[in-house]
């Protein structure tokens, strides 16, 4: 029989750790255990309860454990469930065969069952703590037969029970009892839903006349936490999910993140397009295209770079040159001069180019007629300058006299500037002048091809200053003579 009891009680143990250690956090306990009664130390006196160490009595008979009648594993049985963080509503039931030192009585059937509140005291600082201490003041119905006891008798504590007289100590030979129980007790959490309870009680008769059925009572209990639910399975409790019908992430509370923007699907405006939390979790608009998010677009409509908020880069003068590469953003000019109109140094050189190369009759001014194309090209070069205003310099070679190159070459560059002027040129963009040998390269015994390099005419832009030079100028003047198209 015994082998019988302690297999049915781990069988009943392992079950219980099974079903109940599947939740984390549970309202509802389970406590299996044993119980101990002490009748001696209830009917001793007040410093019996301690230790003599602590000033008791003989050895405080509250701690003597000749004093218990425990019965085994299975013997008490606790129910209870979370009112709140401070409050806990308990049903306990303490079941064996006990006897009652106190009185001599021998062994006696005992169940006492009833309904107990508890006070939590880790409510005020952490309820989940490990260390779970409580108050406890509980009504029971007991069953402890003392019908068969002979009166008077003496107590072992010397205290005499008449049975009969008002005026001494005596008790009603009750079976059934009404018992008030008050005690403090503590639970320890191995786990979030397993853990170890003792308990420590007095049981008091207030409707009997005597204190002969009080006792002391101590227990230990397995403790089983449970009923909590997940509904979704995500591992998150429904009572700490927000969403408990849908799976989601525990740095969500439960919730979902469909997108994985870090926004919430509870929270999320676009829940299936990820984007940013501070737009509510949908991704910023971008009306023109451009790459750049319309809050941070100074043009949200018209396409534009980045590098101007999204504004296209204008063009003031429309040639084609963004104002931010545009020397010149008001005048309409010519990428090759960062936006700028054709310099007037350019069509200079433009017209020197073409007149390079150009023929006059020997130790004349008279141009050749095969160098008519290259005047023809020089004039529509000087007419494209909008009205820009050169000098036409005549050079010599070292071969003569200096005074007859000077002379000559004066010559030589009014009839370059009277060709051009017949061919449609303004007369007031154009001035002559010669400098004779002055930039002669070549050394005056050359050759005459070699000396060839240094017989032309250049055309040179003309700022104000040098324009104004030139009216003022004492040069002699050399009559321009008029040449026809041909």
């Amino acid at each position: 029989m015994k082998n019988l009891k302690l297999g049915i009680s781990a069988l009943a143990l392992t079950v219980a750790s099974t079903v109940f250690a599947q939740t984390t956090s549970n309202p509802w306990l389970i406590g299996v255990g044993a119980h101990g009664v002490n009748h001696v130390a209830a009917g001793g006196q007040v410093g019996d309860f301690f230790p003599r160490a602590f000033g008791g009595g003989d050895g405080g008979e509250l701690y003597n454990i000749d004093n218990f009648t425990i019965t085994p594993p299975l013997s008490k049985l606790t129910v209870a469930r979370n009112l709140n963080k401070y409050l806990v509503l308990d049903w306990q039931t303490s079941v064996g065969n006990v006897d009652n030192k106190r009185i001599g009585m021998g062994k006696e059937f005992f169940l006492m069952t009833g309904l107990g509140l508890q006070f939590k005291f880790n409510g005020l600082w952490n309820e989940d703590s490990w260390f779970d201490p409580y108050l406890r003041v509980g009504a029971n119905y007991l069953r402890h037969d003392y019908s068969g006891v002979n009166f008077p008798l003496t107590d072992v504590n010397g205290q005499t029970y008449l049975g009969f007289s008002d005026n001494t100590p005596s008790t009603q030979r009750r079976k059934d009892h009404f018992t008030v129980a008050t005690g403090l007790g503590s639970n320890f959490w191995i786990t979030k839903n397993f853990g170890l309870g003792i308990q420590g009680d007095y049981v008091s008769t207030p409707v009997d006349k005597s204190d002969v059925a009080n006792f002391w009572q101590a227990s230990a209990s397995l403790l089983f936490r449970f009923g909590n639910t997940d509904r979704d399975k995500d591992g998150i409790l429904d009572k700490d999910d927000l969403c408990p019908d849908t799976p989601g992430l525990a740095e969500f509370q439960g919730c979902p993140d469909t997108d994985g923007d870090g926004v919430p699907d509870k929270d999320d405006q676009c829940p299936d397009v990820a984007g940013p939390v501070e737009n509510n979790g949908c991704p910023w608009p971008d009306t023109d295209g451009d790459g750049v998010v319309d809050k941070d677009d100074a043009c949200p409509e018209v396409a534009g770079p980045a590098e101007n908020n999204g504004c296209p880069w204008p063009d003031t003068d429309g040639d084609g040159v963004l104002d931010k590469d545009d020397a010149c953003p008001t005048v309409p000019g010519l990428a090759q001069y960062n936006g700028c109109p054709k310099p007037q140094s350019a069509y200079a050189e433009e017209a020197t180019g073409a007149l390079q190369g150009i023929l006059f009759d020997f130790d004349k001014a008279t141009i050749r007629p095969e160098s008519n194309a290259k005047l023809d090209q020089a004039a529509e070069i000087v007419k494209s300058s909008n009205g820009g205003k050169f000098i036409v310099e005549g050079q010599t070679d070292k071969k003569g006299s200096e005074a007859y190159n000077l002379t000559l070459s004066r010559k030589r560059a009014a009839a370059v500037v009277g060709a051009l002027e017949a061919r449609g040129v303004n007369d007031n963009q154009l001035k002559s002048i010669g400098v004779g040998e002055q930039k002669a390269q070549v050394a005056e015994n050359a050759s005459n091809e070699e000396r060839m390099a240094d017989r032309k005419v250049v055309v040179i832009a003309a700022d104000s200053d040098a324009w104004e030079a030139m009216q003022k100028s004492d040069l002699p003047v050399v009559k321009k003579k008029t040449v026809k198209k041909k």
